[in-house]
C-alpha cells in the first residue's frame, strides 16, 4: 500500500506544484493499512489539519482512480515529531544566542576611540545596499524591449513603464488585469528588470500569490513570523506579486498581505500586482484590500488586435529564426485570436512541422496543420470539468473543494453555481452531475439549481458572476 500511496502523491505533484508537494504531502507517512482505511502520520497538528481541509479529497480521488476503490484516510500526529521539532528549536535558539553574543562583542571592540565610531554605520549601510542580489524568479525573456504594445495593452504598458521610471510615486499600487496569456506577467517581470538595472541597490521581491501564501504558512508552522515580516516589510523596496486573486478567501494570508501593503505603501515603496479580474470582481477578497488595490491605477489588457498579433509573430519568428512571409504571418494571426501564448505556440508548431517535412510555411500548410484542429476546438461542447475549472478560477477556490464535503459559504456558493451551470450548459443528468461533484446525491444538485435560480433574482452580484461564467464557457 505504501507504493500506491507514493504513486498517488506522484500523480498529484504536477497539478499541485513542487513547492506544495514538498511542504504538505511528502512529510506524511503511512503507519498502517486496515481494510479500506489508510492510517497516516503527520509531523504536526497544524499539518494534519491543513492536509485534511485542503488536500485530502484530492488524494482520495487520485487513489480511487488508480484502484477503483474508495479508501478512508485517518491521520494522527507523529508522537516523535514534537521532540524532534523541540530539538530544532533549541538549536536555532542557541545559534541565535551565539550570533547575538558575537554581534555584541563586535560592536564593543571598535568603540574605544570614539572619533572613529560615528562614520561606521553609514559605511556599513552603503555596503549592504551595494550587494543587493538580482531579483529571483524574473525571466530574461520578459523585458520592455521584447513587449509588443498595441491598442489592447497600451494603457497597461505605459503605466508599467511609468512605475519603472518613478517607483513609489506614480501609479502606486499598480494592478494589471486580464485573461490568460495576454502579457500581464511579461510586464511584471519587465518592471523588475528595469528597476534593478537603474538602481542595483534596490531589493526587489517577485513571487506568485500562491508562493506568498505558502511562505506565510511555513512561517506559521515554524514560528518564523519575525523573519517573514522582516523580509516583506523591511527588506523590500519593490514588491511584485503575480495572480493576487489567489489569496482571496485565505483569511490569515489576506490579513498579512494587508499589513505588508500598508508598511510598503507608507514607506513609499513600489507595489505592483497582476490579476485575472478587477479588484471589485475578486470574490471573497476583503474590502480593505480591494480598497487599497484601487488606490493607484487599475489597467486592463485585452486580447490583441490583428496588427498586434502580426507584430508579435514577426518578433517571435525573428528571434527563433523562422522563415515566414508577411502574408502568411497575417493569415496565421487571423487563425489564432485568443491570446499571445497560444499564438506563439501555433507558430512554433507550424515551424516544427515544416522543418520536419522540409517544406516552406504557406497558408495551405498552416491550414493543414492547425486549421481543422481550430475548427474542431470551437465545436467542442462544454463539459462538467470545464465548468468546474472556470468556477474554481473565478472564485479562487480549488476544484477539490467543489467536489468535497465542506459547507463553508465561500465553498458552497461556488459549488451550487458550478452545478447550476453544469446542468444548463452540458445537459448532463442530475445524478451524473452529482457523481462528478464527489458523489453527491441527485437531490443535492436539484436543490442547488433551484437555489441559484432564486438567488439570481435577488442578488445582482451573484447574477453578474453567473452571467460572466456563462459567457466565458460559451465562448470556449
Amino acid at each position: 500500500m505504501t507504493d500506491l500511496w507514493n504513486e498517488a502523491l506522484q500523480g498529484l505533484q504536477p497539478r499541485l506544484g513542487q513547492e506544495t508537494y514538498d511542504l504538505w504531502l511528502r512529510p506524511l507517512t503511512v503507519a498502517a493499512v486496515e481494510g479500506q482505511t489508510i492510517r497516516l502520520r503527520a509531523p504536526s497538528l497544524f499539518m494534519k489539519e491543513w492536509f485534511e481541509n485542503h488536500y485530502m479529497e484530492a488524494v482520495l480521488d487520485e487513489i480511487e482512480a488508480r484502484t477503483d476503490s474508495r479508501y478512508v484516510l485517518d491521520l494522527e500526529v507523529d508522537p516523535n515529531a514534537n521532540e524532534l521539532q523541540s530539538g530544532h528549536t533549541a538549536d536555532r535558539s542557541a545559534a541565535t544566542a551565539d550570533r547575538g553574543a558575537q554581534t555584541n562583542a563586535d560592536s564593543r571592540t571598535p568603540s574605544t576611540p570614539s572619533t572613529f565610531a560615528t562614520p561606521a554605520p553609514p559605511t556599513a549601510h552603503i555596503e549592504v545596499r551595494k550587494v543587493a542580489p538580482p531579483p529571483v524568479g524574473l525571466s530574461e525573456r520578459y523585458r520592455f524591449d521584447s513587449f509588443i504594445s498595441g491598442a489592447s495593452n497600451e494603457l497597461a504598458a505605459s503605466a508599467a513603464r511609468a512605475a519603472a521610471d518613478q517607483p513609489g510615486t506614480r501609479f502606486n499600487p499598480l494592478l494589471i488585469y486580464g485573461g490568460v496569456g495576454l502579457g500581464k506577467t511579461h510586464l511584471l517581470h519587465a518592471v523588475g528588470h528595469s528597476l534593478y538595472e537603474s538602481d542595483p541597490t534596490r531589493r526587489i521581491t517577485y513571487l506568485s500569490a500562491e508562493r506568498f501564501m505558502n511562505e506565510f504558512i511555513s512561517a506559521v508552522r515554524y514560528n518564523q513570523f519575525d523573519q517573514f515580516r522582516r523580509k516583506y516589510r523591511e527588506d523590500c523596496d519593490v514588491l511584485l506579486i503575480d495572480d493576487i486573486q489567489f489569496i482571496a478567501g485565505r483569511d490569515r494570508t489576506m490579513d498579512e498581505f494587508f499589513h505588508v501593503f500598508n508598511a510598503l505603501y507608507e514607506a513609499g515603496k513600489q507595489i505592483m500586482v497582476t490579476s485575472d479580474r478587477t479588484p471589485s470582481d475578486m470574490q471573497s477578497m476583503e474590502d480593505r484590500i480591494t480598497s487599497r488595490l484601487n488606490w493607484g491605477l487599475v489597467a486592463d489588457i485585452k486580447s490583441p488586435d490583428l496588427e498586434t498579433r502580426v507584430a508579435i509573430l514577426r518578433q517571435k519568428a525573428e528571434n527563433d529564426r523562422i522563415a515566414i512571409a508577411d502574408d502568411v504571418c497575417v493569415y496565421l494571426a487571423g487563425q489564432v485570436q485568443s491570446n499571445v501564448r497560444e499564438l506563439e505556440g501555433a507558430l512554433v508548431r507550424v515551424a516544427t512541422f515544416a522543418d520536419l517535412k522540409g517544406v516552406p510555411i504557406t497558408t495551405g500548410f498552416i491550414r493543414e496543420v492547425i486549421g481543422e484542429t481550430t475548427k474542431e476546438r470551437r465545436r467542442t461542447p462544454v463539459t462538467v470539468e470545464a465548468v468546474q475549472k472556470a468556477v474554481a478560477s473565478h472564485f479562487s477556490v480549488r476544484i477539490a473543494d467543489l467536489k468535497g464535503p465542506r459547507r463553508h459559504k465561500g465553498i458552497s456558493r461556488p459549488r451550487m453555481i458550478a452545478m447550476f451551470l453544469a446542468r444548463e450548459l452540458t445537459g448532463s443528468s442530475f445524478p451524473e452531475i452529482g457523481l462528478r461533484f464527489g458523489g453527491k446525491d441527485h437531490s443535492t444538485v436539484i436543490n442547488a439549481c433551484k437555489r441559484i435560480t432564486a438567488l439570481s433574482d435577488e442578488d445582482p452580484e451573484l447574477r453578474s458572476a453567473v452571467n460572466q461564467l456563462r459567457e466565458h464557457l460559451s465562448s470556449l
